[in-house]
């Protein structure tokens, strides 16, 4: 016996991360931000959206 798709379908649970968390990510070491990107990476230091480093 097999289900049809739309069977299937009601049955499978969205979920998981939002789609997009770059903006919280530092361009220079990748240290995902617990919120929005802070002013300066507390990782590295380095400047949110650009490089170098700001210490």
């Amino acid at each position: 016996m097999t289900e049809s798709g739309e069977a299937r379908g009601r049955d499978r649970v969205e979920g998981g991360d939002p789609v997009c968390w770059l903006s919280r990510v530092c361009p220079e070491c990748g240290h995902l931000a617990d919120g929005e990107q802070p002013a300066v990476c507390p990782r590295c230091g380095a400047a949110a959206g650009g490089s170098g480093d700001v210490r």
